[in-house]
C-alpha cells in the first residue's frame, strides 16, 4: 500500500480544547523489495520504485552503496528541484487563493531543461532572476508575474501565522535561509508563511543562475548554496541528496555485495508527530505546528456542520502552509467528531490520490 499522510483536525492536544492538528503516516516505503539484491540490482530498482525526485533518489542510493553517480547527476537534481518549485509556485499558490488556473504557465515544466530556463524565468520573475536576489521586495513590488501577485496578497496576512523557527524546519528553506535577500524580511517577520514563500523564490533564482553558469558542482568555497554539490556520502556510510523538499538520506547495509538492510529517511518523515508519551501527550511535529500556527487560535468558531465567512482566511493560510511544507505523500484530511474547522477547501489535489497524479511518492 502506498504511504499516505494523515492530517486530522479537531479538539487537539492543546490545553483548553483549542483546535489542533495531528499528522501521521499510514504505510511505509516499500524498501523490502531491495533486500537480498546485489548492489547494482538494488540501484536499478531504486530508479523504478521511487520516481518522484528520481535523480535525488538515485544519487543518494549510489552514494550509500558506494556506486558511481549517473552522469550530470547534480544538474539533473537541480532541474528536478526547479520543476517541483515551479509546480508549487505556478499551480499550488494560485489555487490556494482561488485564482483561475493558468494551464499555459505549466507547459514545459515536465521536460524542463537548460534550453527552457528562460521560459520558467519569465513565468516566475517576469524579468531577470537576479533582480529578485538583489532586492527581493523591490522585485516583488513591480513584478507582474502570477507568483508575485500571490505573494503581494500573502504579504498582508498576519506575520505570526506560520512562524516556526527555521532550526526545526526539515524543508529546503535551510539551504537559503542565510541569503542576504531574506535578511530584512526574517529580521522583521521571522519565518512566517510569507518568508517561507520568498525562500522558494530565492532558491529558484539561485538554481537558474547556477545552471546557466554550469555550476552544478562548484568548488566548496562558492558562497551560493545552489552551486554546492547536491549529493554526498556521510561518515556513517549513508548517502544524502538535496532534493526539492529538503535533504533525503538513504541508509544501506550490505554483506557480500548483497543488501541486507535499507532505510530511506525523507523530509516528510521529519514532519510527522512523535509517539504518545507516558503522560498521554503526543509530541507535535513540524507540520502540525506549522498548520496550527497558520490556522491561528480563535478564528474558527463554527462546527463541522457550518462555518462563518471569516473561516475561509484560516483555511487559505492552512492550505498555503501545506504548500510551504509540500509533503511528497498523498494527503488525507480527517475530522474528529468535535472538529472545529473543515479541511482547507483550496488545497489542490490533496484529499485523495497522489499529489500531481504521480504514482509514487518518496521525498
Amino acid at each position: 500500500m502506498m504511504p499516505t499522510l494523515i492530517i486530522s483536525h479537531g479538539h487537539g492536544p492543546n490545553p483548553g480544547g483549542e483546535p489542533g492538528f495531528r499528522v501521521s503516516q499510514r504505510g511505509r516505503m516499500p524498501t523490502q523489495w531491495l533486500i537480498d539484491r546485489n548492489r547494482h540490482e538494488a540501484m536499478t530498482m531504486v530508479g523504478c520504485l521511487y520516481n518522484l525526485c528520481a535523480a535525488a533518489q538515485s544519487a543518494a542510493a549510489a552514494k550509500a552503496m558506494d556506486l558511481p553517480l549517473a552522469p550530470d547527476c547534480h544538474r539533473h537534481i537541480q532541474l528536478e528541484t526547479l520543476r517541483e518549485h515551479g509546480l508549487v509556485m505556478l499551480r499550488d499558490w494560485p489555487g490556494v487563493l482561488g485564482m483561475a488556473m493558468d494551464a499555459d504557465s505549466l507547459k514545459g515544466l515536465a521536460g524542463l531543461s537548460l534550453s527552457s530556463l528562460n521560459v520558467l524565468e519569465a513565468r516566475v520573475f517576469a524579468g531577470p532572476a537576479e533582480r529578485a536576489l538583489e532586492d527581493i521586495e523591490a522585485w516583488l513590488e513591480r513584478a507582474p508575474s502570477r507568483p508575485a501577485e500571490v505573494l503581494r496578497q500573502v504579504a498582508d496576512w498576519p506575520r505570526e501565522c506560520g512562524r516556526i523557527a527555521v532550526a526545526d524546519d526539515p524543508t529546503f528553506v535551510g539551504r537559503v535561509g542565510g541569503h542576504a535577500s531574506l535578511g530584512g524580511v526574517i529580521a522583521r517577520d521571522g519565518w512566517s508563511l510569507y518568508a517561507r514563500m520568498l525562500a522558494r523564490v530565492v532558491e529558484v533564482a539561485q538554481l537558474i543562475l547556477a545552471l546557466r553558469a554550469g555550476a552544478g558542482n562548484c568548488p566548496a568555497g562558492d558562497s551560493s548554496n545552489a552551486g554546492k554539490p547536491r549529493c554526498g556520502r556521510a561518515a556513517d556510510g549513508s548517502g544524502w541528496a538535496e532534493a526539492a523538499r529538503g535533504r533525503l538520506v538513504h541508509r544501506v547495509a550490505c554483506r557480500d555485495d548483497r543488501v541486507v538492510d535499507y532505510h530511506i529517511i525523507t523530509p516528510t518523515d521529519a514532519m510527522l508527530d512523535g509517539a504518545v508519551g507516558p503522560d498521554g501527550e503526543r509530541q507535535q511535529g513540524f507540520l502540525s505546528r506549522l498548520l496550527e500556527s497558520a490556522h491561528g487560535q480563535g478564528e474558527c468558531h463554527g462546527y463541522s456542520h457550518g462555518l462563518s465567512d471569516g473561516d475561509n482566511r484560516a483555511r487559505q493560510r492552512v492550505a498555503m502552509a501545506l504548500s510551504c511544507a509540500d509533503p511528497c505523500l498523498p494527503v488525507v484530511w480527517q475530522e474528529s467528531s468535535e472538529a472545529l474547522c473543515q479541511a482547507p477547501s483550496q488545497a489542490p489535489c490533496r484529499k485523495a490520490g497522489p499529489p500531481r497524479g504521480r504514482s509514487s511518492c518518496t521525498n
